[in-house]
């Protein structure tokens, strides 16, 4: 099976390790394409080349892209019409939106120089919109081209469906957790404070501000305090209300996330706190599989996928609810209950959320859009992925 794999995401060497374990699947020749760098919050201007050591049958090819840094508007150089016309692959694998002109491209490639190929792109996003001008016209033609698409979170499939598509869309992460990076760690203390951690953005619509007031709630009758890792607007804020509520609060500066294993080792709880607004509603939430595959108990709001993913390995408050998230944090002091999701968290991890586990995943997509088997995608997720039940469209 060749595939064609294309992405900005796997300019950064360590997201390439989900590529390893794509090659690593039985009878996989894939051809990343990524371009030369991309610009964003922890991102190289340069890309990392691909070691083929880890995967032979892996060749990367980095093609010179334009307006690097904006998702939907960057677009390659017309170098990517003759690989596509070279190679012919098999599967056309875009991690882009809908009305990306990265996608268009490479739609416009198959339909010229490889009709046979089946394409499919991945999607993260969970609001309603409506694209006009350009981007209605980039999105009506790059979903009327492809053969499936995979959308990283419930919402997202809803909303493609919502747009017309008709294809099978299935729910898989983009990226799982390398388990060679991300190892269980020794993190309960008793010399130190009950330490409730955050690491992220640190914004308003990330629940920053709703984290210290329910630890300072908590503070009444309990040791505790806060260690955030990271950025952003919301930092004085927090660091100030800290204070005044007197609960120690000690921050680092933001860190690429395979750096982050170490930081887990100061926290007894990884809290996500977000709190949806019209704008944004959490995708995902990353750091939470990060932190349970290395023994971190996790608790998450309400918003967006955020309780898809932490499924029964943690605790979930309702978004916003400043006493809930106090309620469940309490119930972490008992160093027994953090032993329980401890191992929760490990186990939901291992079965759903590594490379592996999403490397298998997708090539059974691929195998069906190929009609190489008869195992309905749909199935498949919901025994290997996720707990919740997940349709194909």
């Amino acid at each position: 099976m060749n595939i064609l794999y294309v992405g900005h995401t796997y300019t950064i060497r360590a997201n390439q390790a989900k590529i390893v374990a794509l090659a690593r699947q039985p009878g996989v020749e894939i051809t990343l394409v990524t371009p030369q760098g991309w610009r964003g919050p922890l991102y190289n201007n340069k890309t990392d080349t691909f070691d083929r050591a880890e995967a032979p049958n892996v060749t990367h090819r980095i093609i010179p892209a334009f307006l690097l840094g904006k998702e939907g508007a960057y677009f390659y150089n017309p170098s990517i019409f003759s690989l596509i016309a070279t190679l012919k692959p098999d599967i056309v694998h875009v991690e882009q939106g809908a009305y990306a002109v990265s996608f268009t491209q490479i739609l416009l490639a198959v339909k010229l120089f490889s009709r046979r190929s089946k394409a499919l792109f991945f999607t993260w996003w969970n609001l309603p919109y409506r694209p006009r001008g350009i981007k209605r016209i980039l999105e009506s033609f790059n979903l009327k081209n492809s053969d499936a698409a995979i959308a990283g979170n419930s919402a997202a499939k809803e909303i493609l469906k919502e747009h017309g598509f008709q294809k099978p869309i299935s729910i898989l992460p983009q990226l799982g957790v390398d388990v060679s990076v991300y190892q269980p760690i020794s993190n309960f203390s008793a010399e130190r404070p009950f330490t409730i951690g955050y690491a992220g953005r640190i914004t308003t619509e990330k629940g920053v501000l709703d984290l210290v007031r329910a630890s300072a709630q908590l503070s009444r009758t309990n040791e505790v305090s806060l260690y955030f890792v990271g950025g952003g607007e919301a930092l004085e804020d927090a660091k100030r209300e800290a204070a005044h509520y007197g609960v120690p609060l000690r921050h680092s500066e933001a860190v690429r996330n395979e750096q982050l294993v170490p930081h887990f080792d100061e926290m007894d709880v990884l809290v996500l706190p977000s709190r949806s607004t019209p704008e944004w509603v959490e995708q995902f939430g990353h750091i939470l599989i990060e932190a349970m595959a290395c023994g971190v108990p996790v608790v998450g709001s309400s918003s967006g996928e955020i309780p898809n993913v932490i499924g029964d390995a943690g605790l979930i408050f309702e978004e916003g609810n400043i006493d809930d998230l106090a309620l469940k944090l309490g119930s972490l002091i008992d160093t027994r209950e953090r032993v329980r999701l401890r191992a929760a968290g490990l186990e939901r991890v291992k079965k759903h959320f590594t490379h592996e586990k999403i490397a298998e995943a997708q090539v059974r997509i691929y195998r069906e859009l190929l009609g190489l088997q008869r195992e309905s995608v749909s199935d498949y997720i919901d025994s290997a992925i996720r707990q919740t039940e997940v349709h194909s469209a």
